[in-house]
This record gives structure tokens, sequence and C-alpha cells, in this order.
């Protein structure tokens, strides 16, 4: 087998012996398997010779390469649609980004292939010298396939991105999805398909290949050893996480049993929190709480339920408070601010939230994240980490509490009696960490996300309780539990190391790391769109970030840089301006590089013009 290397000088031919001399391999940014004279599979080579037939394994656009414009390209028909009218994609996505709870991949195509045939499980296409048998293998994307090569007695499978390297896989937030059996929704289900990706890897394990080619990353050499080893990491880390599942609160054991049996051992569940009542002065209206005052004034913890303004009303009218004299908004998701400008016209209500929020509070539409309001909320009260509200018999502390999203915040509310309560929003239940939608950006170090968050908790009072606001009611964990939580962080951050192929295993959970500020946006035909591209360098070390933008025919690139180098843990950006032609809505993609990782069309922004 003849394996060509692309590097910056030039390609490295390595040959790996006993293998088909007709079968070749060109490692790059999308890999290249070429077959015979006329077969290739993810992209043409580098050195194409003619390619009639362009064999794709799943619609995502970073693994289809070069595509000649005379192949027949051969798709998964379970994922016909997006390759052949993935407009109707992204005209879905433009009207429904907003409350959006499915989660589903937008790194999937812009532009529609011709001359697309469609295969099933079995299908074989026969060429000079070697068969090709189609297989489902399901799991990084839904309808993903693969290609079982035999030729010369050996047996060689194209498997996509459903394994990375020796026992890695590119990244987990792709595995996130519905799970119809609970109806729980795709926002909910953490990792919900790697049942199927395990069924998978066991499918192709089965099939005793000699080799495998993937769509990203190293020839793998060892298939069972490799499948073996993805499978063992990949339920640890699972097995870490429903340990710890905020879910099993709300839907029970049989449900978490449905959610987590990718697992497939026995789990040591942690115990539930001590719990206890509402005290007289917080009053729970739907998802929100009510702080009172002895004075008759009144302080809301968010204000997402429907019914939150007429309920504060009736308080009113009832004698029951005179005033809203603030709003706390603990998170940006709808269900906790859809009705922020409600409460604010009627009872003039300053709103405060952590200035880390202020962007996606202001301009929720530039976002790509789960739950986004449509209604913007004024971010003249947006306070810094660790500042303080004398509050009649109250003192407020508010908190940075990066928890169940990056833009969360939490309120430290200390009554004159010393009793202390702590409104952690989605952060915590019961039963553990609300970290169940990786979309959401939950960092996974020392000092971010959850490990953060527990050691603020671990600071407090022992009798501080915790407040989650779809809790009904409050609870507190024992030393036992904090350390058995900051326990499994760890041993997800261990585990997550041997499953990444990335220079830091936030790469595999922050789909976000490299993202396109604003997301969408509404512009005249001809007029000059200004776009950023923003990058969370997860590395521990200073990286600079390469920038190719991919856009529309007509448009033009009239400014901007093509790099920026980012410190470590540091967020960085690279700006763009173009000018637009063309009505209707258009899709902008950028391709990466950094370090030795190139990756085409690795985000996107919505541009529609009038």
């Amino acid at each position: 087998m003849l394996f060509l290397v692309r590097l910056a000088a030039g390609v490295l031919l390595l040959r790996i012996p006993s293998v088909p001399s007709q079968v070749r391999f060109e490692l790059g940014p999308v890999n290249s398997v070429i077959i015979g004279s006329h077969t290739a599979v993810y992209s043409a080579p580098m050195f194409s010779p003619a390619i009639q037939r362009l064999l794709l394994t799943h619609a995502r656009r970073n693994a289809v390469g070069t595509v000649p414009k005379e192949a027949v390209v051969v798709v998964p028909a379970a994922e016909q649609d997006l390759f052949i009218e993935p407009e109707r994609f992204w005209s879905a996505l433009e009207g429904g980004r907003f409350h959006d709870y499915t989660q589903k991949s937008t790194k999937i195509p812009v532009l529609p292939l011709s001359r697309v045939q469609t295969v099933v499980e079995n299908t074989e296409l026969s060429l000079e010298n070697a068969t090709i048998r189609v297989i489902n293998t399901p799991g990084y994307t839904p309808g993903a396939v693969s290609y079982v090569i035999d030729s010369s007695s050996k047996r060689i499978i194209c498997t996509g991105d459903l394994i990375y390297g020796d026992g890695k896989i590119l990244d987990l937030y792709s595995l996130q999805d519905e799970v119809p059996e609970v109806k729980a929704r795709g926002y909910h289900g953490y990792a919900a398909r790697a049942g199927e990706l395990i069924a998978s890897l066991r499918k192709v394990a089965a099939l005793k290949p000699d080799l495998l080619l993937p769509a990203h990353g190293p020839a793998i050499s060892d298939p069972q050893r490799a499948i073996s080893r993805l499978i063992a990491r990949l339920q640890s880390f699972l097995q870490s996480h429903f340990e710890t599942d905020a879910l099993r609160w709300y839907w029970g054991d049989e449900n978490h049993r449905i959610r987590s049996r990718a697992v497939e051992r026995p789990m040591n569940i942690m115990p539930m929190a001590e719990l206890s009542k509402l005290p007289p002065d917080i009053l729970p209206i739907g998802n929100s709480r009510l702080i009172l005052s002895q004075s008759g004034a009144a302080f809301l913890v968010d204000a997402g339920y429907n019914r939150i303004l007429p309920e504060l009303q009736r308080l009113k009218h009832a004698s029951k408070i005179r005033s809203v004299d603030g709003i706390w908004i603990t998170h940006y998701h709808d269900d906790h601010t859809d009705f922020v400008n409600d409460v604010v016209r009627a009872f003039d209500s300053p709103v405060y939230f952590t200035d880390t929020m202020s962007e996606v509070m202001k301009n929720p539409g530039a976002f790509r994240l789960p739950c986004l309001t449509t209604r913007p909320i004024s971010t003249q009260h947006a306070v810094r980490d660790g500042e303080s509200l004398r509050w009649h018999e109250w003192q407020f502390t508010f908190w940075r509490f990066p928890g169940q999203t990056l833009y969360h915040g939490g309120l430290l509310a200390r009554r004159e009696d010393g009793q202390t309560y702590l409104f952690a929003g989605d952060s915590f239940t019961p039963s553990g960490m609300d970290d169940y939608c990786m979309q959401n950006r939950d960092f996974l170090r020392k000092d971010a996300g959850y490990e953060y968050c527990l050691r603020k908790i671990a600071s407090l009072p022992r009798n501080t309780w915790i407040l989650n606001q779809h809790v009904a009611p409050m609870f507190r964990y024992s030393q036992a539990q904090l350390a058995r939580m900051s326990i499994e962080l760890e041993k997800r951050s261990i585990v997550l190391s041997a499953l990444s192929p990335w220079p830091d295993i936030n790469y595999m959970i922050d789909e976000s790391w490299a993202r396109v500020y604003p997301y969408a946006q509404r512009v005249k035909q001809e007029e000059v769109l200004a776009l950023s591209l923003r990058i969370t360098n997860h590395a521990p070390n200073e990286m600079t970030y390469r920038v190719n933008w991919n856009f529309p025919v007509g448009w033009q690139l009239v400014g901007g840089e093509n790099s920026v180098t980012i410190p470590a843990r540091e967020d960085g950006h690279v700006e763009a301006r173009f000018r637009t032609t063309g009505p209707g809505l258009q899709v902008i993609t950028a391709d990466l590089s950094f370090g030795s990782w190139q990756v085409p069309a690795w985000t996107e922004a919505l541009v529609i013009s009038r």
C-alpha cells in the first residue's frame, strides 16, 4: 500500500508491505483513498488520475475533500438530502435557530452535489481487482456508512469519522442527539448516539479488517486494538458522566438507565443531596424565585416563565409585595429570559447579570447556541464577578458561575441572620451536574467550568442551601459529594486525554471554539459586511491560527486579517469585510489551520441579502 503524506514542502511517500498495490492513501486535511484507477474515497487525490467515482461516508462538509466535476458521488441514502439539497437545512436553521433544543451539528455541506448516487447496507460496487461493500455504521452521524474493500486477500475498511487513530475520536459533541424512547430532545441527549457508535465499531471489528482508513487522521494498522480502546475509553467517560447526572433528579432511575445504556456496566451512582423546603421569604413562581424583604419589596431571580408577570401583578394587587427592586438573570437561556422585558416595563426593575453574559443578552441572534431568546435585554446593569449589593436585610454577591453554560452567573444571598442561599441557575440538581448539553459550552479544566463552580460551593458556609429554579426543594451537598464530583471531573479529563487527538481536550467538547460573530445577519446587496472569526485557544501554549474564508461567487473580500496569535487559554479574533451581491440566504465558512491541524470549512455564518 502506498501512503502519500502531505508536507509543507511536498509529499512524502511511504509504503506498508503486504497491502494491495491498487489501494493508495493520501493523508491530508481530508484524507484520500484511491482504489484502482478511477475510484476515490473522501477526496480526489492530490496528484489526481481520472477519478470517475467518489465515495463519501457521511454528510459532514469537513469530511468532503476535492470533488471532481464529472465524477459520480456516492453517498449514504440516509443522508442524501444533506448532499443534494443542503439549502433546505440552512433555511430551516435560519428560521428555527432561536428556541432550538435539537442540537444538530451545522457542519453539513453548503453547496449541493450533482451526479449523486445513493447506497444502502450491502450495496456492492465492482471495480478492477477489488470489490467494495457498503455497511451501515451510524454513530458519528445518524446515517453514516463505511466501505469494506476486499482485494488480494486483504480487507480494508474506510470508516469515515467513526474512529481516529489508536482508539480516539474527533469529538464528542457530534454524538449529542435526542433519545426518543424517553422523549428527550437533543438538548438533553448527552452523547446519545454513543451506543450506535459502539455497535458500529463492533460491527467493523467483526469483519476482521487488516486496516482502517478514516476520513481524518492516520491509517489504523491494528483495528482490533484501536476499536477496543475507543469503546473502553468512551464507556469510562460516559460512566463518569452518568454517575453524577443531574437529569436523574427530574426523570428517575428507569429513564436514567435508558439514557446511560451505552455504559454497559454497573455504576456507582452518587446519592441524592440533602433536601429542604424553601423558607417563607423565597417564593417559587414557575422556574423563577422571588426573594422577599420585610419591607414589602421583592427581588426576582429569572423571568422566563409565561405567567411570571401576571403573578407578580397579582401579588402586588394583594399587597403581598409593593415593588420588584431588581431582577437577577442566572443565564441566557430562553426559559430564564423571555419575559424579563415585560417585568421591567411593569415594575421599572433594573436587570443584573454577570458581564460575561453581556453580548449574548444584548444580541442573542449573533450567537449559535442552544435555547436563544428572541428578546434582547439591556446591559446597563451588568456586574463584575464579586460585586455586592446591600438590599434591605439581604446582602447579595454576584458571581461568575460557568456551570451549565459558559454564559452563566450565580447569586449568593445572605440574610441578616446569617443564613445563606446560592441561586445556582441550572448548574446543579440534587443528583449532580447539569452538563448534559455540550453545545452550551462547559469547559473541562482547572479554574473553569464545573471545577471552578465546585470550589466556589465548597468555600461557602456549611449552612448554605443551593437553589435551582427547576427544582422544588432547596438542596445541599455533603463534603463527600462535593469531593466525589470533583474526582469525577478529574477522571473525565484523564479519559478524555486518551480519547482526544487535539492539543487540548476542550476542542472535543466545545463545538464553538471557533465561531463567527455575528452568526447571522441581514444586509442589503452591495453592502459591506463585517464578520469576526472568534477563536478560543484551548491549547496549553500560544497558538497562531490561520484563516481562509469560503464565500459565495460574486462576493469580494475587501479587507481583514488572515491570522492571529492567541495566548494559551485565551480568546482572539480575525476580522474580515466582504462586499455582498445576490439576494437570499448565503452561508459563509472558514478554514482554519494551527499547529499540525488543518480543518476545512470548520465554522460558518448565515447572511440574508435583500
